[in-house]
C-alpha cells in the first residue's frame, strides 16, 4: 500500500516558472484592485475566476497553441456562465441543466487537450453561474469573466514577446530532439530512461510544429519549413542510434559533441553555425552529415510533412464522431453527470444538508469539487479525491487565520497577488500542492462578496470539499460499474496494431512511410506508458494488475528496436526477409492486439521458423516471447 500512496504524494522537481508566477501575481492584484476601486467585488470575483482557469493551463508549447487554448477556454467558460445564470434558482431545473452540461463536458473531454480544458471551463463557470446571485444584465457576468481572461492573455502575449524575432518554443522543441539524442549517445551502453526521453522529445517537437495549424502547408513560412526539415533529418540519426544501442559498442569519440552543436544551432536559429564535419565512424557520419547539411541550407527543399493534421473540417467531424460513438466517452460523461446531479441536488435542496448538520454558506464549493476531481481525463479518481481533501485541509486552517486577522477590503489585493502567483509555482509540483495554492485564493475572493463571517466561509469550503470528495468516491468510484477495472487493453491493442503497420512497411516502404509509421508507433507506446504510470498510482489491486503489464511494454520496446535495426541492415545491403515471414509476424501482432482488446488468450500463431542469422530471426523469437508475457 505504501508504494501507491508514496507515488500519489510525490512532488515533481520541475523548475520554478518565475515569469508565469509574476504574470499571475500582477494579473490578480490589478483585477482585484480595479474591482475594489469601482466597488464591484462580484465583478472582480468573476474576472478572477476567468484568470484562475487561465493560470491552470499548461504553460508550455508553441505560443499559438497557448493563445488558442486560452481563447477557447475563456469562450467556453463564458458560455457555461450564461447557461448557469439562466438555470439559477430553478430547483430541479438547475439540477437538470447542470447534469446536461456535465454530460457534454465528459463526452468531449477525450477529443484533445484544448477541448478538454474548454470542457472543464464550461462546467466550472456553469457551476459558478448557478450558485452566485445575478449581477445586472445577463451579459455582464460573462463580460467580466472574459475581461479577466483577456487581461491575462494580454500579459501573456507581452511576456512571450511575440513581436521579437528570437527563436521560440518550436526551435527549442526541435533542438531538444538532438539534445536528447546526444544524451542517449553518452549512455548508449545503458540507455535506460534516455531512450524514453528521446521518444518523448520527438512527440513534443511534432506537436509543437504540427498541432493547431489551421492553414495548409503551402502557406507556411520558410522558418517553419526549415524546422520541419530539421526534425525529419533526425530520423536517420535515431535509426543509427538503435543499432549502436543493440551492439553494446561504445559511441565513437566526439559524436555526442557534434550532435549537441547541431542542437545549439537549431535552438538559436543559426543556420550558418560553424560546425565541422564529423570524421568518425561512417555508420554515424552519414546521418550526422545529413542533419548538418540541412541545417545550413539557405532554401531547404520541401520537407516531408510527417504528422501534418487533416483539414479543420475533417478534424471537427472526427472529433464529433469520437465524442458521440466512443464507449469510453459515454462512460466518463455519464459518471460525471451522475455525481454532478447529486452534488447539484444537495445545493438546490439545502434542507438535506441541514439534516446532515453540514453548513451551506457557500455550497457552490460542493459541485465545483466534484467537477475538478472527477474530470475524466485527469487521471486516477481515487487519488485525486484523496489529494483534493488533503490539500484543502492543509490550506484551510492557515487561510482561516489570515482571514480572521486581516480586515476585508484592500488587504485582499496583496493576498490575491501572492496566492495567485503561487498557482504557477505549485501546480506542476503535485495535485495536492495545486489545491493548496487555489484554495486560499478562492476563499479570499469569495470573502470579498460574502456577507457571512470568514470562519463560516472557511468551514463551508472545508466541509463541502470533503462531501464532494465523498460523493465522487462513493458514486463515481466505489459503486460505479467497472470503475476499478484496468482499462489499458485498448491502448496496448493500438500499440500492437501500430507495430504491425510499421512491420508491413519496414522493408519495402518509402522513407517517408517508414518514418511516419515509426513515429505513430512510438507515440502509441508512450501513451501506453503514461496510462501504466497512472494505474500504478491507484490502490491495490489495480496497481498490481498494472505492474503485470510492464513486462509487455518492455517486450514491445525491444521488438520495435529489433525491427528498426533489421530495416536499417536491409537498406545497407543485407538480404531482405521473405514477405511471407513478414506478413505472418504482422498477422500475429494483430491477433495479439485483438486478444488484448477482448481480454482473451491469443489464438495459436502461425510463425515460420527462421534461422538465427536471418535478418528477421531475432524479431520472430522476440514475437514469441512477447506472446508469452501477455497476462491474459
Amino acid at each position: 500500500m505504501g508504494n501507491w500512496l508514496s507515488r500519489a504524494l510525490s512532488v515533481s522537481k520541475a523548475p520554478v516558472p518565475w515569469i508565469d508566477a509574476i504574470r499571475a501575481a500582477v494579473a490578480f492584484g490589478v483585477v482585484i484592485a480595479v474591482a475594489l476601486s469601482l466597488d464591484e467585488p462580484r465583478a472582480g470575483l468573476l474576472a478572477a475566476a476567468g484568470m484562475v482557469l487561465a493560470t491552470m493551463r499548461p504553460s508550455t508549447g508553441p505560443y499559438r497553441s497557448r493563445a488558442l487554448g486560452l481563447v477557447v477556454q475563456q469562450l467556453a467558460g463564458a458560455a457555461g456562465l450564461v447557461v448557469g445564470q439562466l438555470a439559477h434558482g430553478h430547483g430541479w431545473g438547475t439540477v437538470t441543466m447542470t447534469t446536461a452540461v456535465a454530460l457534454l463536458s465528459g463526452l468531449v473531454s477525450s477529443i484533445g487537450n484544448v477541448v478538454s480544458a474548454a470542457s472543464l471551463a464550461l462546467l466550472f463557470m456553469n457551476v459558478i453561474g448557478t450558485g452566485l446571485p445575478q449581477l445586472g444584465a445577463w451579459w455582464l457576468p460573462p463580460l467580466c469573466q472574459l475581461a479577466g481572461g483577456a487581461f491575462y492573455l494580454a500579459l501573456a502575449v507581452l511576456s512571450w514577446r511575440v513581436w521579437s524575432r528570437r527563436p521560440g518554443p518550436e526551435h527549442r522543441a526541435v533542438a531538444d530532439v538532438y539534445a536528447r539524442a546526444a544524451d542517449l549517445i553518452d549512455v548508449a551502453r545503458h540507455p535506460g530512461e534516455a531512450r524514453l526521453a528521446l521518444s518523448m522529445a520527438v512527440d513534443s517537437a511534432q506537436d509543437a510544429l504540427m498541432c493547431h495549424r489551421v492553414r495548409g502547408k503551402e502557406s507556411w513560412g520558410e522558418e517553419a519549413r526549415w524546422l520541419v526539415a530539421m526534425l525529419n533529418a533526425a530520423s536517420p540519426l535515431m535509426e543509427a542510434l538503435t543499432l549502436l544501442i543493440r551492439s553494446a559498442r561504445p559511441a565513437p569519440p566526439g559524436l555526442s559533441e557534434e550532435v549537441r552543436q547541431i542542437a545549439d544551432a537549431v535552438r538559436s536559429g543559426k543556420r550558418d553555425a560553424e560546425i565541422p564535419p564529423f570524421r568518425g565512424d561512417p555508420e554515424f557520419s552519414r546521418p550526422v552529415e545529413y542533419a548538418r547539411r540541412r541545417l545550413s541550407e539557405t532554401h531547404p527543399e520541401d520537407p516531408d510533412w510527417l504528422g501534418l493534421p487533416k483539414p479543420l473540417p475533417t478534424r471537427a467531424y472526427r472529433a464529433a464522431q469520437l465524442a458521440l460513438t466512443s464507449a469510453a466517452a459515454w462512460r466518463y460523461g455519464l459518471r460525471l453527470a451522475l455525481c454532478m446531479a447529486i452534488a447539484s441536488a444537495f445545493v438546490e435542496f439545502p434542507g438535506v444538508l441541514h439534516d446532515l448538520w453540514i453548513p451551506t454558506v457557500h455550497s457552490i464549493w460542493l459541485p465545483l469539487t466534484v467537477a475538478v476531481v472527477l474530470k475524466p481525463d485527469f487521471g486516477s479518481v481515487f487519488v485525486r479525491s484523496l489529494l483534493r481533501a488533503v490539500g484543502t485541509f492543509v490550506a484551510a486552517v492557515p487561510t482561516l487565520l489570515v482571514l480572521v486577522a486581516v480586515p476585508r477590503g484592500w488587504a485582499a489585493v496583496p493576498l490575491a497577488a501572492f496566492f495567485g502567483g503561487l498557482i504557477p509555482v505549485l501546480k506542476a509540483r503535485s495535485y495536492a500542492m495545486r489545491t493548496v495554492a487555489v484554495t486560499p485564493l478562492m476563499l479570499f475572493l469569495f470573502d470579498l462578496t460574502s456577507p457571512q463571517p470568514s470562519g463560516e466561509l472557511v468551514l463551508a469550503r472545508l466541509s463541502d470539499t470533503l462531501l464532494g470528495c465523498l460523493i465522487v468516491l462513493v458514486f463515481g468510484y466505489a459503486l460505479w460499474p467497472g470503475s476499478r477495472r484496468i482499462r489499458i487493453g485498448e491502448r496496448f491493442a493500438a500499440g500492437f496494431r501500430a507495430l504491425a503497420d510499421y512491420l508491413d512497411e519496414a522493408f519495402t516502404g518509402s522513407r517517408d512511410v517508414r518514418a511516419r509509421d515509426r513515429r505513430a508507433l512510438h507515440r502509441s507506446l508512450d501513451a501506453v506508458r503514461v496510462d501504466l504510470r497512472q494505474v500504478q498510482a491507484e490502490p491495490p489491486p489495480a496497481s498490481r494488475t498494472g505492474a503485470a503489464w510492464w513486462p509487455v511494454l518492455g517486450a514491445l520496446d525491444a521488438l520495435v528496436d529489433t525491427v528498426t535495426a533489421a530495416s536499417v541492415r536491409v537498406r545497407r545491403g543485407a538480404e531482405p526477409p521473405p514477405e511471407q515471414a513478414v506478413g505472418a509476424m504482422a498477422a500475429d501482432l494483430r491477433e495479439m492486439a485483438a486478444a488484448v482488446r477482448d481480454g482473451r488468450p491469443p489464438r495459436a500463431p502461425d510463425l515460420p521458423d527462421l534461422p538465427g542469422e536471418d535478418v528477421l530471426g531475432e524479431a520472430a523469437a522476440q514475437t514469441r516471447r512477447l506472446r508469452r508475457t501477455l497476462p491474459l
